[in-house]
């Protein structure tokens, strides 16, 4: 190919014949300190004598369950793996061995977790397992790594170890500041997440998945196609309300335990012994969760942390970016702008690492990349082939003189409701800022459109502390990825501050990282904004295309970034940065989520503040207090919205 063409059937189709199946053979590696770690060896069936390149995915979610006698042999892997089978499979019937891996102190593995992603522990492994790959004769010497969310988190902390070995990695839906990406967005806890996450985990380590399994079997019954689910009174809501009722939970994990048994052993442990052992070394793993309810700031110590004097940016891949950037193996950043936070986290990795051979990939879906969210998709259901465009990512840098051909556009992304974009950079030099003041109203008007002279004005508001945001949200998506997050308007209309453009009179595409300025006075000097973008659409249905969140301790700083010319919120989120009580206006710069999404002619833009989103965040007023806010629109520095607009 001459240009480089973005075709997956086509690429596949030029690669080759693929030669489906795979030989698996699973075992224990020592690793420098006498740690067993469980891994499973795919290699392509009739490799004979050839050498081929490895990808690597480690995993904190057993690497492979292990089925009911009766099920074994006849359910394939996709089933209970449909994430990472399609990947497995893809690339050893085109040459490549796939390795599964235990990471330490979980699955088969042995060892204890004082945190997630431990250096010194399951970090410094990644090298040891490098350096047994490499050894076999079966390796070509050159290997990559990839994973979904925790596991992708693993294979960029690979890079940390700077091993000659490993090119390229792909970090998939996954965090980068784990502060400001999933525990703690915009400084207020995801308490829902962690406290589910830690929950799981714990069942994990107990060796009872069915106890995650079916909280997430529980999230997708919520986040189903159907959105009638989200309407209370209806029968369908009643019907998955029941799967969190304390009988129908027990039963699902009574029937989901007689088809998963648990954790795979390795081939050398026919009776279980040391997988046993393996299980009981995992009793005093570490609980995030509690962790989390002992920090406000980034750099607060949990006085539970088995870390003595670690923050949480122990574990965060965005406090050691020399190290990552020194490695100098390739990156593909991948996520979706309805997963969690993380579009956020693919787009300041990519920025962070800058290598001359990565790429930024982020597409219309949720965590994992399962289900599209394009509203001009009839379905929801994903077509883009993952497993393919990794394939083409992994063979340009894993095989000999692959780099030889074109090059592949720096920047990728998805405009919803347009389609595919391709840029040399995030964002695409096309995007300029255009702001929309809120005025009295409560409208939203172009700085153009806005009164010449405007006077100040203030609207009052009582902030519903009850205001959630239902069960169809992109947080649901990271512990479970078949949730439709498509934002029911009626499951949270009620009680919010809504600001709206008049209907527009062309489209326009909003593409990057909207900002929101707002004056206001609060009664409460530690509280909680949250901020949704939505479209509203001429029948008046409402979608919410992105959101941003502050916890108002802290202290936040309008910037222009020199290189875009475009408005960044800066903020540390350190306790020595932190705002002091102050009476009257204070001003605050809230950054929404990215986004790429079209508003189509005659639709409207909308802006609605809450001050509680109960259903996700623990929000730090009193449980009795409702704080009341006057913002101030109009005057010589109105609040305004500040969107990132594409020139198409």
């Amino acid at each position: 190919m001459t240009d480089y063409d973005l075709s997956h059937e086509k690429y596949l189709a030029e690669r080759g014949p693929a030669r489906p199946g795979f030989v698996r053979t699973s075992r224990y590696l020592v690793m420098r300190d006498g740690a067993r770690i469980a891994v499973d060896v795919c290699l392509p069936r009739d490799l004979g004598s050839a050498r081929v390149p490895a990808i690597v995915r480690s995993t904190r979610y057993f690497r492979r369950f292990r089925l009911a006698p009766a099920l074994r042999g006849r359910v394939p892997d996709v089933a209970f793996d449909p994430m990472n089978a399609p990947m497995r499979d893809l690339f050893t019937a085109h040459g490549y061995a796939w390795i599964d891996v235990d990471a330490r102190g979980s699955g088969a593995s042995f060892g204890e977790r004082p945190c997630p992603w431990y250096i010194e522990g399951e970090v410094r492994d990644g090298a040891d397992i490098v350096d047994w790959i490499v050894r076999q004769p079966w390796s070509n010497g050159r290997v990559g790594a990839t994973g979904v969310s925790y596991d992708g988190t693993t294979s960029e902390f690979l890079l940390w170890n700077r091993h000659p070995a490993v090119r390229a990695v792909a970090p998939r839906f996954s965090l980068f500041d784990a502060y400001a990406d999933v525990a703690f967005p915009g400084g207020l806890h995801l308490s829902w997440f962690t406290e589910l996450w830690g929950a799981a985990n714990a069942a994990l380590d107990r060796n009872r998945p069915e106890e995650m399994v079916a909280t997430v079997l529980s999230l997708r019954a919520h986040g189903a196609r159907d959105p009638s689910v989200a309407d209370e009174g209806s029968p369908a809501r009643r019907l998955v309300s029941l799967l969190g009722v304390g009988p129908a939970q027990r039963a699902l994990r009574s029937t989901l335990a007689t088809v998963l048994g648990g954790v795979a052993p390795v081939d050398d442990d026919p009776d279980g012994a040391l997988l046993q052992a393996a299980i009981a070394s995992h009793a005093n793993n570490y609980n995030v969760h509690q962790g989390a309810l002992e920090t406000t700031f980034r750099d607060d110590v949990p006085r539970s942390a088995p870390l003595p004097g670690q923050s949480i940016s122990v574990f965060s891949p965005s406090t050691y970016v020399d190290e990552l950037r020194a490695s100098g193996a390739a990156v593909l950043h991948y996520s979706g702008w309805f997963d969690g936070a993380y579009p956020n986290a693919a787009i300041k990795r990519h920025r962070a690492l800058s290598g001359p051979h990565d790429q930024l990939l982020i597409g219309p879906w949720v965590h994992g990349g399962l289900l599209n969210l394009d509203p001009s998709m009839p379905a929801r259901d994903a077509t883009f082939d993952h497993a393919a465009e990794l394939l083409r990512f992994f063979d340009r840098h894993l095989l000999t003189d692959a780099r030889e051909g074109p090059p592949p556009p720096r920047v990728r992304t998805f405009a919803m409701g347009a389609g595919w974009r391709s840029s040399s950079t995030w964002p695409p030099p096309d995007v300029r800022a255009e702001t929309l003041q809120l005025i009295a109203g409560r409208r939203l008007a172009p700085v153009a459109g806005a009164p010449c002279r405007p006077e100040v004005a203030v609207d009052e508001y009582v902030v519903d502390t009850s205001a959630g945001t239902g069960r169809r949200t992109r947080w649901e998506t990271l512990l479970s990825p078949f949730v439709h997050a498509d934002w029911p308007d009626r499951a949270r209309r009620q009680g919010l501050l809504v600001y709206q453009t008049d209907p527009l009179d062309r489209h326009v595409e909003v593409t990057g990282h909207p900002v929101l300025v707002l004056s206001l006075e609060s009664t409460t000097h530690d509280g909680a904004i949250f901020a949704y973008l939505e479209d509203v659409a001429p029948d008046g249905q409402v979608r919410c295309i992105t959101e941003g969140m502050l916890r108002t301790i802290h202290r936040t700083t309008l910037a222009t970034d020199e290189a875009t010319g475009l408005p960044r919120v800066e903020a540390t989120f350190l306790r020595r940065d932190a705002r002091a009580p102050t009476a009257g206006t204070v001003t605050h710069a809230i950054e929404l989520l990215p986004t790429s999404w079209i508003f189509r002619r005659r639709h409207r833009v909308r802006l609605a503040l809450a001050g509680a989103d109960v259903d996700h965040f623990t929000t730090p007023h009193a449980p009795r207090e409702r704080p009341f806010w006057r913002v101030h629109v109009g005057g010589a520095s109105p609040s305004r919205l500040i969107l990132p607009v594409a020139r198409r």
